[in-house]
C-alpha cells in the first residue's frame, strides 16, 4: 500500500542538532517504525537562488520515556499507577540524515540543519522512488524499500565498473541474491561467466515448478564428465555441456596436490618429479594412463632382467656368453623406457599415479573461451565434486585465457565474472596459497581497463584477500554475525557507518544492505522475487527424516527402498 505524503508531521525536532542526525519526540500512536524514511521540509541551502530544500533522513533509534513509571517503582507499586492511570508514554526517535537530491541528480548532504521545533513527516512513496531509482534507464531490479513494498529498489548497472562484493554468513540468502542478479543482468544483454563450487546456480534454466525460464535458451552448463551421483542429474537441469583438464599442461605442484601427496613426502615427491621428467623428455603430449603404462613397462623389463641373471648361476661359459648378449639385446631395445627410477620408488609412487588414472577429469576438452563471451550469454561452471586444486585450475586457465583476449583488445563486451566461494580462490594471509589467486587478483586490480568485472560472492570476508575485497566499490552485504567478518567489512568498505554496521546482525533472511556505486546512498533492501530455481536451498530436514523413517518401515516389511526424492527446485520463502 503506497503511504501517502501526509500533511500531519509524525515527530518534532527536539535537542540537540548536527548536520548528519537530529533527534525527535513522538508518541506511539504515530511513532514511525526503525529503519522507516522521513522528510523535514523546507532546509536553506548554500546553492544559489535561495532554493530551500527537502532532506530525507531514516530512523535509526527509538527510545520509550516515561517520567511516571520509573525504575525505581516495585511491581505493586507500578500496577496501582496503571490502575488509577493511563500514563502515555514519551518516544524520542534518532534519525540519520541521508541527503538531498541536487541537480544533475545526486545526493548531496547538506551544510545547514534543521532547526529545533520543526516538525518532521513520512516520506511519500513517490519521493523515495524519486530518491532511489528515477534516471536509471537500464537499472538492476534487486527488491524493495525494507519498510516500503510499495517503493522499488533499482541498482545502476554503472556501479559494476568497479567491481562488486556480495558478502553474508551461510543461510542468508546470497546465493537467492545472486541469481537475481544474473537474471536481471541477463536480460539487460550482459554476457555473465560463474564459477559455481556448490551446484547452486545449474537450475537457472528452470522455474521453481520445473518450467522453462524466459532466458533459459541464453544459459549454458558446463560439467566435468565425474563418475557417480551429483546433486542434480544433468536430466534435472536440462543438460550440460562437458569440460576436461589438459594433464599435460599442469606443473608439479598441480599433480602433487591432486595425487594427494602432502609437501613433507619428499621421497614419493621425487620419484614422481623423476617419473614426469623421463616422460617429458619423450613426449610433451601425456596423460596419467601414460604415467601408469609407464610404470608397468619399467617394472616388466625389471622384472625381466632379474630373470635373465637368475639363469646364469652355475652354467657354463658359452651359455653365459649368449645370456649377456641377449640381456644387452633387451637393454638396447628398452633403451626408451630407460629412467632413473629405482624398483622401490616405482612401488612407492604406483598408488598415486593410480589414484590420478581413476580420476575422470583429464582430456582435451577445455571450456570454450569464445562461446563464453558470446553476446547476452550466461556460462555456468559447475565445480563441485573437484577437488579444491583441480578447481583452481579450471578458473586459473580460464580467466588466464580471458584475460589474454582482454589485454589484447579481443574481449569485444563486457563480461561479468561470478565468483562464488571466493574466500577459497583468492584467500588473506601469508601462508595461504591459491593457482588462481594471482590472476584475480589482477582483474580486481585493472579489470575494469579492460571491460572486465569481478562479482565476489563469500560467507567470510575476513578469510579473503583484503587486496581484492578493498577493489570491490560497491557491497551488498546480508546478515553478519561473526565479529571477526564485520572488521573485515569496515575494513574494506569506506561507506559503511558504524550504524549500519550495528544493523547487520539483526537483519532477517532476504534483507541487505547495498554500499557504494550501486546506489545513491546506502540502502537497506528486501530481496525481490526470482524468476529461476535456486540450486542453493537448504535441506528440509523434517521432509528428510519422514523419508529415512518411510525407508525402514519399508526394509521391516521388506520393500525395497526405491530411492530419496532429489533436492527440492528451491523457492525461498522469505515470510513475505
Amino acid at each position: 500500500m503506497e503511504v501517502v505524503k501526509s500533511h500531519q508531521p509524525v515527530g518534532y525536532i527536539v535537542g540537540n542538532v548536527e548536520t548528519q542526525r537530529f533527534r525527535f519526540v513522538t508518541e506511539p500512536s504515530i511513532c514511525p517504525p526503525r529503519l522507516e524514511y522521513l522528510v523535514v521540509r523546507d532546509i536553506p541551502t548554500t546553492e544559489g537562488g535561495g532554493r530551500r530544500i527537502d532532506i530525507l533522513a531514516q530512523v535509526s533509534e527509538l527510545r520509550v520515556a516515561t517520567q511516571i513509571l520509573g525504575e525505581e517503582l516495585t511491581f505493586e507499586e507500578a500496577k496501582s499507577i496503571l490502575e488509577g492511570l493511563s500514563p502515555s508514554p514519551k518516544i524520542i526517535g534518532t534519525a540519520d540524515v541521508l541527503g538531498y537530491l541536487a541537480p544533475g541528480g545526486t545526493v548531496r548532504l547538506p551544510r545547514h540543519t534543521p532547526l529545533p521545533g520543526q516538525p518532521v513527516y513520512l516520506a511519500s512513496d513517490e519521493f523515495l522512488r524519486t530518491f532511489f531509482s528515477e534516471d536509471i534507464e537500464f537499472g538492476i531490479s534487486i527488491g524493495y524499500l525494507i519498510n516500503r513494498e510499495g517503493v522499488e529498489v533499482k541498482l545502476n548497472p554503472n556501479g559494476l565498473r568497479r567491481h562488486l562484493a556480495i558478502i553474508a554468513q551461510t543461510g542468508a540468502g546470497k546465493s537467492y541474491l545472486a541469481g537475481l542478479l544474473l537474471e536481471q543482468l541477463l536480460k539487460l544483454g550482459a554476457t555473465i561467466l560463474v564459477f559455481d563450487p556448490n551446484s547452486d546456480y545449474v537450475m537457472m534454466r528452470l522455474t521453481p515448478d520445473g518450467r522453462e525460464t524466459s532466458f533459459a535458451k541464453w544459459v549454458n552448463v558446463y560439467r566435468m564428465p565425474l563418475k557417480g551421483e551429483r546433486r542434480y542429474s544433468d536430466e534435472k537441469i536440462g543438460g550440460s555441456k562437458r569440460y576436461t583438464i589438459r594433464f599435460w599442461t599442469l606443473d608439479e605442484e598441480d599433480i602433487f596436490d591432486i595425487a594427494q601427496i602432502q609437501e613433507g613426502w619428499t621421497r614419493i615427491r621425487e620419484g614422481m618429479s623423476n617419473l614426469l621428467n623421463h616422460i617429458r623428455k619423450r613426449s610433451p603430449y601425456f596423460t596419467p594412463q601414460t604415467l601408469r603404462e609407464t610404470l608397468e613397462n619399467i617394472l616388466e623389463a625389471a622384472d625381466a632382467d632379474s630373470g635373465l641373471s637368475d639363469l646364469g648361476e652355475g652354467i657354463g661359459e658359452e651359455v653365459l656368453e649368449g645370456l649377456t648378449q641377449e640381456m644387452w639385446r633387451r637393454s638396447e631395445e628398452k633403451k626408451g623406457k630407460k629412467t632413473a627410477l629405482s624398483e622401490e620408488e616405482i612401488r612407492r609412487i604406483k598408488p598415486y599415479v593410480e589414484r590420478l588414472s581413476s580420476l575422470d577429469i583429464w582430456g582435451d576438452e577445455d571450456l570454450p573461451v569464445e562461446d563464453i563471451i558470446a553476446p547476452q550469454t550466461l556460462s555456468i561452471v559447475d565445480l563441485a565434486g573437484l577437488q579444491q586444486r583441480a578447481m583452481e585450475i579450471v578458473v586459473d586457465r580460464t580467466l588466464r585465457g580471458i584475460w589474454e583476449k582482454a589485454v589484447t583488445g579481443e574481449l569485444p563486451r563486457p563480461l561479468f565474472i561470478f565468483l562464488e566461494e571466493a574466500h577459497n580462490f583468492v584467500p588473506g594471509g601469508r601462508d595461504k596459497r591459491s593457482r588462481c589467486a594471482d590472476i584475480i587478483n589482477r582483474i580486481a586490480s585493472e579489470g575494469r581497463k579492460f571491460k572486465v568485472f569481478l562479482v565476489v560472492i563469500t560467507q567470510r570476508p575476513y578469510k579473503i584477500n583484503q587486496d581484492t575485497l578493498s577493489q570491490c566499490g560497491s557491497q551488498i552485504i546480508m546478515k553478519l554475525t561473526n565479529p571477526e567478518d564485520q572488521k573485515a567489512v569496515r575494513t574494506a568498505s569506506e561507506n559503511i557507518s558504524e550504524s549500519l554496521l550495528a544493523d547487520l546482525p539483526a537483519l532477517n533472511t532476504g534483507e541487505a544492505v547495498v554500499l557504494g556505486e550501486l546506489t545513491r546512498v546506502p540502502v537497506m533492501v528486501r530481496v525481490g522475487r526470482r524468476e529461476s530455481a535456486e540450486g542453493g536451498a537448504d535441506v528440509d530436514i523434517i521432509k528428510e527424516l519422514e523419508l529415512a523413517a518411510q525407508e525402514k518401515k519399508m526394509n521391516e516389511i521388506g520393500i525395497k527402498k526405491v530411492g530419496f526424492s532429489e533436492p527440492q527446485l528451491g523457492e525461498v520463502d522469505w515470510g513475505v
